[in-house]
Formats: structure tokens, sequence, C-alpha cells
């Protein structure tokens, strides 16, 4: 699966993950508990990675398109995108641990959090 935008670095690297790790750990500075920071960290490096996974494979998808087309011998096969598994695969995993980094936020961020829920949820 190719992971690059045209003409520049992959998605999928070190850097961008970095990235996306302290953009979120940032949320999580409150938190004064040793045992419970570790276990935080790395729902952050898993949720990280998570996020840039899926936008090398959204990025894919806008590429390639949803589905791609397999020769196999004399034979074509049109068959889904691997991209669309990936994503898929990781999207849900993704919730789950950002479900759970939610509920480990300190009190400040969670009020924040509880007023973004209430704006998504009106109407």
């Amino acid at each position: 699966m190719p992971e690059m935008k045209k003409d520049t670095e992959p998605i999928l690297s070190d850097k961008n993950i970095g990235k996306e790790f302290r953009k979120i750990k940032k949320m999580f500075a409150g938190i004064e508990d040793e045992n419970k920071k570790a276990l935080v960290v790395k729902i952050i490096e898993e949720v990280a990675f998570q996020k840039v996974a899926m936008q090398a494979a959204r990025q894919e998808m806008i590429e390639n398109g949803l589905q791609t087309e397999t020769k196999n011998a004399s034979q074509k096969f049109i068959k889904e995108n691997p991209a669309v598994a990936t994503y898929d695969r990781y999207a849900r995993s993704y919730t789950s641990n950002m479900k759970q980094l939610i509920e480990l936020l300190p009190p400040k961020e969670k009020k924040t959090v509880s007023k973004l829920t209430a704006l998504r949820d009106e109407d």
C-alpha cells in the first residue's frame, strides 16, 4: 500500500506519529498518579499510531479508489482496496482506545470534552 503524499514524505512515519502523540499527550499533563500516567502514555502511543495509519490508508483510498482491479492470468477481478480493511480495522481500535483515554482525562479536560460532546449532540 503506498503511503506517500505526492512528492513528499510518507504519511506513516515516526515524525507524524510523534507529532500526533505530543498533541494528545498535552491533554493529560494534569495526571499526577505515575501508574495512571504510564497507562495513559501506552494508550496514547497506540492511538497516535492508529490515527496516522488511518490517514495513510485514507490517502491510499483517495488516490486509488475503494476498489482495485486484480489480474490472474487472463481473468480480471474487481476487489476491495486493501486500504479499506486497514482503515476499518484501525478505526475500530482507535475509537475504543479514545473512549478509554476520555475516561482517564483529568477533571478539567473532561469538562471540555463534555462541552464538545454537548455541542455535537445538539439538534
